[in-house]
């Protein structure tokens, strides 16, 4: 292998729950950590370097760079989502979770197409660029500059093993044991799947347009990341 950590970049809505147990695998319980929540990540970043040397496996909803916080070389990978079916299975995953910070909003009637164009979170407004240039939500709805889009394709050159797709998990999956050196075909079960949702080819005009005019960063990312993907397929 050439690298000695690995960092799992967890878009939320990607298929992240899925890859999180096989990822484990591959490291004792002792050696890896998995990040949820901002405070987490924060509290992580204050640890002793003697208790951030012993991660080898570094998991979770994160910005790009916590590179900086391991010792020794590192690698990343990420599951891409299309934007359109990431923000309909956030919106249908807050609508059935009444703790959600958002779900108020929808409990209130807000549709698909409000929630999307409302700058509620960055979450919505090209998230999945935000996360791979190194930012999250310090970075106002509506702010996002295409120099962030140009950072994160540099990112994913220069530091991701893999940036696979959520649509084509079975091959990201496959692309990551070839390029991380797994010995054995992984397995998985699919994890925290959003049902009674629609796909994007299914979404009303309206919505799927305030998602577009919310995310352009994120459609023009995936693009990109896609044909990138074929690529290194096809290799």
């Amino acid at each position: 292998m050439d690298y000695d950590n690995l960092i799992f970049l967890d878009i939320p809505k990607a298929a992240g729950s899925t890859l999180h147990p096989v990822l484990e695998r591959h490291y004792s319980k002792r050696s890896y950590r998995t990040i949820s929540l901002p405070e987490q990540l924060e509290a992580f970043k204050q640890l002793p370097l003697a208790e951030r040397r012993r991660t080898r496996l570094l998991k979770g909803h994160m910005p790009f760079g916590m590179h900086a916080y391991l010792e020794g070389r590192s690698r990343y990978v990420t599951l891409l989502r299309h934007p359109a079916d990431r923000v309909v299975s956030h919106y249908y995953y807050v609508k059935r979770r009444p703790g959600h910070y958002l779900h108020h909003h929808i409990a209130a009637g807000m549709s698909l197409a409000e929630f999307a164009s409302a700058g509620l979170s960055g979450e919505m407004d090209n998230g999945q660029v935000r996360l791979l240039s190194g930012h999250d939500q310090d970075i106002p709805c509506g702010q996002c500059t295409r120099d962030l889009l140009d950072t994160a394709k540099s990112n994913i050159e220069q530091h991701f093993a893999v940036a696979g797709l959520t649509e084509r998990f079975d091959e990201s999956l496959v692309l990551m044991a070839i390029e991380l050196g797994w010995n054995w075909t992984p397995y998985y079960l699919n994890r925290n799947v959003t049902k009674d949702k629609p796909v994007a080819r299914q979404i009303d005009p309206v919505a799927l347009q305030a998602i577009e005019q919310a995310n352009p960063l994120d459609f023009e990312l995936y693009e990109w990341a896609s044909r990138r993907f074929q690529t290194q397929l096809a290799r």
